[in-house]
C-alpha cells in the first residue's frame, strides 16, 4: 500500500495526469488506499479548494451523484432542476475551483461530463481518482494513469493475520502456527479474507478447532463464520458484474480445477469449444483470438490473473472459492459441483453424491473402480482425467446419465468403451487421449452432438467401424496424433475410408496420423480437411522420399502447427523454404528417419518455434542450404553466416550418432531468438558453430561438453555458453 500510495502522490503533483485508475480484485484494499490517501495527503492540501469523495459502489446513476457533488459543495438543493441544469451549475462551480474526486467502487462507466465535472486539462491541478475492480472501466473513464492494486506479500499477509487473530494465541502451540500458515496461504495475501478467516479464528484456542478450520476451508470456505457474508457475497459483485453468461460461464469453468492449478488457454478453449461457448468458428485462429477476449475480458475484471506471455492464466483461491460457491447456488445445495481433484481418493463418491451433482470433478485421483449404475440425472460434466488403476467402465456406466453433456477419461487405463456410451447422446465434449484403446464401439455414432473428440496418443487404437466416424456430423475438433493411422485413400485396402473425415461438413480443427503416401496426398489436397489441419504425425510411409514445406502439403494446408515425421528408412529431404501457401508451421519433430536431412531453401521458415531432432542415426548435418536462383533471401547464397529459422526458441538433438556439424564448413548458423538448446547422444559432434545472443540455457552431458572444440577466436563465446551449461543426468 506505501508503495501505491507514493505512485498516487506523484501523479498529485504531476501536471499532465487528470484522471487516475486504479484497479484490482474486489477485497484487495482499494478502499482502505484511497481513506489513506484522503487523509495523508489531501485534508491539509493548502492548493486544494474541496475534495469530493464518493462511494459509487452500488451503481449509482448520474442523479444520486450530481446530490452528493452538489451537497460536498454546499449548494441548495431547493435550487436544483433537471439532470442537464444540475449538471450546468456543477460545471460552472467546479470549473472556478481546484478540486479532487475521488471516485471508489466505480462498477459501470460514468460519464463525468454528464455529471458536470470538468475533465481536468493539461497543466491543471484538479485530477479525479476513480478506484474500479475491472482495468477496462479505467480506459473508458479516461485515465491517462493507471495503478493496480496488488495482492499482499507474504510477510504483510502473516502480520494482518496474526494482528487480527492474536499474535500470543498463534504462538501458544506449534500446531496451531502451522494451521494458521495454512490458512493465510488459502487467503492469497487478500486483505479481506485474512481479516475474516482470522475474526473467526480469534476465540479458537485448541489445535483441534484450527484442523477444523482448515478442513472447512479446503472443502467448502462459506461454512466458516463471516466468511460467507464478509467474503464471498462481496465479491460475487465481480461475477454479476461481468456483461453476459458466456463470460460468467467462463469464470465458472476454472472453478472445476484444483485450488491454484495453472491453465493454459489452449486448454480451455477446447473444454469451450465442446460445451459450446465459444459458439461456431471458421477455423482455429478465430477460436484462438474468441477465447483469447475472453479471457482478457475475465482478467480486466480482477476474476483471473495471467501468469505469463505464454497463455497460463491462474484464478486467486478466493475467487474460485466464491465462484465454487455461487455454482452451488450461494451454498444453498452443497456438492453441486463436486470438485476433489488430487486428493488421493481411492473410493468414487457415494450413490447421494451421484444424485445431487451437477458437475463432478474427480481427477489426478486413485479410483480404480466405478459404481455400476449411478443415477445422476442432472450431471452435466464428469472430469476421471488421470485415474490410473481405472481400466474398466461397468457396462450400466452411462445408463442414467440423460444430461450429460462433458465427459473426460485422460489417461485413465481404460481398454474399451461399454455400449452404454451410446446412450449419452446429448454429449458434446469426449476426452480419450492417452488411454489404452484398441478399438471405438459401434454405438460411439449415436453420439450426433458431439463437437470434441480428443483420441491424441492412443497408441492401440487400430479399429474404428464404418460409419462412425461420418455420424459425428456435428464435430469441431478432432484430435487424433499418435493414433488410429490405417486411413483408406481410395477404393482398395483396409481401414477408414478419409471419405468419412471429408463429409464431417463442421470440422474445423484437425489433428492427424497417416501412414502412407496416398492418405497424405489426399489429405493435402482435401479442401476441407487441409484447411482444418493444424497437427499432422506421418508415420512411415512407403515411396516418401522428401518432404517440401509448406508446398508439398498443398496451399490449403495454411494453418499446420506442428508436424512431426518419424519411422522411415526412405525419407530423406526435409526441404524448408520450398514456395507455395502456408508457411506457419511452429514445431517441427523428426524421429527415427534413417537417412533424414534438414535443406533451407530461402527466407520461408519464419515461424518455426522449435525443432526436435530424434534418433536420426543417419543425420551428419543438421542444415543444408540450397544454394540456387529459387533461394529468395539474400542470406541463402554467400557469406559466412545464415539465418534460417529468425524465430526458433528451442532446439532439441537426441540420439544422432553421426552428427558432425550444425551447418556446412566456414557457414555459421545464426538463430537470434533461441533459447533453448538440448544436445544428448551425439558424440560426433565437435563444434557448436552457431551464434545464439538470447540463448539462457545448453543442457547436455558434461562428457560431451568437455570434448568440445573451440577455435582461438571462439573463446568469448565458449566462456559465455560455459555460463548457461547445464549438464545432463
Amino acid at each position: 500500500m506505501d508503495l501505491v500510495l507514493e505512485q498516487l502522490r506523484r501523479v498529485l503533483e504531476d501536471d499532465a495526469v487528470g484522471i487516475v485508475g486504479i484497479y484490482g480484485m474486489g477485497g484487495v484494499g482499494k478502499t482502505a488506499l484511497l481513506s489513506r490517501f484522503h487523509n495523508e495527503f489531501l485534508a491539509d492540501a493548502t492548493h486544494l479548494d474541496v475534495v469530493i469523495f464518493i462511494d459509487a459502489c452500488r451503481g449509482l446513476g448520474v442523479d444520486r451523484i450530481q446530490r452528493m457533488i452538489g451537497d460536498r459543495l454546499g449548494l441548495s438543493r431547493k435550487n436544483r432542476g433537471s439532470q442537464e441544469e444540475n449538471a450546468a451549475t456543477l460545471f460552472r462551480v467546479l470549473n472556478k475551483m481546484t478540486f479532487v474526486l475521488i471516485l471508489d467502487g466505480v462498477c459501470r462507466s460514468l460519464d463525468l461530463r454528464m455529471v458536470g465535472v470538468p475533465i481536468p486539462r493539461r497543466r491543471s491541478k484538479c485530477k479525479i481518482v476513480l478506484a474500479t475492480r475491472n482495468e477496462d472501466l479505467c480506459d473508458q473513464m479516461g485515465a491517462k494513469k493507471k495503478i493496480k492494486v496488488e495482492a499482499l506479500p507474504w510477510d504483510a499477509a502473516w502480520k494482518l493475520f496474526t494482528e487480527t487473530a492474536g499474535e500470543e494465541m498463534i504462538d501458544s502451540h506449534p500446531g496451531i502456527r502451522r494451521q494458521a500458515e495454512i490458512l493465510v496461504r488459502k487467503c492469497g495475501g487478500l486483505p479481506l479474507a485474512l481479516i475474516a478467516v482470522a475474526r473467526a479464528l480469534a476465540s479458537k484456542r485448541s489445535l483441534e478447532e484450527w484442523k477444523h478450520a482448515v478442513a472447512i476451508m479446503n472443502s467448502d470456505p462459506s461454512q466458516l463464520p463471516g466468511v460467507a457474508e464478509h467474503v464471498l457475497r462481496p465479491l460475487k459483485l465481480s461475477y454479476d458484474l461481468l456483461p453476459d453468461d458466456t463470460l460468467r460461464s467462463c469464470a465458472l469453468h476454472f472453478a472445476l480445477y484444483r485450488e491454484g492449478c495453472r491453465l493454459h488457454q489452449n486448454l480451455l478453449q477446447e473444454c469451450w469449444i465442446g460445451e459450446g461457448i465459444l459458439g461456431d468458428f471458421e477455423d482455429v485462429e478465430e477460436a484462438n483470438n474468441r477465447a483469447g477476449y475472453l479471457l482478457g475480458v475475465l482478467s480486466a475484471a480482477s476474476l483471473i490473473d495471467r501468469v505469463d506471455a505464454n497463455g497460463y492464466t491462474r484464478m486467486h483461491p478466493v475467487i474460485r472459492a466464491t465462484v465454487l460457491w455461487i455454482a452451488c447456488e450461494c451454498g444453498k445445495k452443497e456438492n453441486r459441483w463436486f470438485v476433489r481433484e488430487r486428493e488421493g481418493l481411492t473410493d468414487a463418491p457415494d450413490a447421494e453424491t451421484w444424485a445431487g451433482a451437477k458437475r463432478l470433478a474427480l481427477g489426478y485421483n486413485e479410483i480404480a473402480v466405478l459404481p455400476e449404475a449411478p443415477r445422476c440425472p442432472d450431471l452435466v460434466s464428469l472430469k476421471l482425467k488421470n485415474n490410473l488403476g481405472l481400466e474398466k467402465i461397468p457396462d450400466g456406466f452411462f445408463g442414467f446419465m440423460p444430461s450429460l453433456a462433458f465427459l473426460d477419461l485422460h489417461s485413465t487405463s481404460i481398454k474399451e468403451l461399454p455400449p452404454g456410451i451410446g446412450n449419452l447422446v446429448g454429449l458434446q465434449f469426449l476426452e480419450l487421449c492417452g488411454t489404452k484403446l484398441k478399438s471405438l464401439p459401434k454405438e460411439l455414432g449415436a453420439l450426433t452432438k458431439l463437437k470434441y473428440l480428443g483420441l491424441n496418443w492412443t497408441v492401440d487404437l487400430a479399429s474404428i467401424p464404418d460409419g462412425v466416424i461420418r455420424d459425428l456430423d456435428q464435430l469441431r475438433v478432432l484430435r487424433m496424433i499418435v493414433s488410429y493411422r490405417s486411413w483408406k485413400a481410395g477404393s482398395s485396402g483396409d481401414g477408414v475410408d478419409m471419405g468419412e473425415l471429408e463429409a464431417l461438413n463442421r470440422l474445423r480443427i484437425l489433428d492427424i496420423t497417416v501412414g502412407t503416401a496416398a492418405a497424405l496426398e489426399r489429405l493435402a489436397q482435401s479442401r476441407r480437411l487441409a484447411p482444418a489441419t493444424v497437427a499432422l504425425l506421418i508415420k512411415g510411409c512407403r515411396g516418401l522420399s522428401s518432404i517440401e514445406l509448406p508446398s508439398v502439403l498443398g496451399k490449403n494446408m495454411k494453418r499446420l502447427k506442428w508436424l512431426r515425421a518419424s519411422h522411415s528408412k526412405e525419407l530423406e529431404d526435409v526441404v524448408i523454404g520450398g514456395g507455395g501457401g502456408g508457411g506457419g508451421l511452429e514445431n517441427l519433430v523428426l524421429e527415427h528417419l534413417l537417412k533424414a536431412k534438414i535443406v533451407w531453401r530461402g527466407s520461408h521458415g519464419q515461424n518455426l518455434r522449435g525443432l526436435y531432432i530424434y534418433g536420426c542415426n543417419g543425420m551428419e548435418q543438421l542444415i543444408y542450404q540450397k544454394d540456387d536462383e529459387e533461394a529468395e533471401d539474400g542470406r541463402a547464397s554467400g557469406g559466412a553466416a545464415i539465418v534460417p529459422f529468425p524465430n526458433l526458441t528451442e532446439i532439441a538433438l537426441r540420439g544422432l550418432p553421426e552428427l558432425k556439424r550444425v551447418s556446412e564448413e566456414r557457414k555459421m548458423l545464426v538463430f537470434p531468438s533461441l533459447e533453448s538448446m538440448e544436445v544428448a547422444e551425439c558424440p560426433k559432434l565437435k563444434k557448436l558453430t552457431l551464434v545464439a545472443e538470447k540463448l539462457r540455457e545448453i543442457k547436455c552431458p558434461r562428457s560431451w561438453w568437455d570434448q568440445l572444440e573451440w577455435e582461438e577466436e571462439d573463446d568469448a563465446t565458449k566462456s559465455a555458453f560455459q555460463l548457461i551449461m547445464k549438464p545432463l543426468q
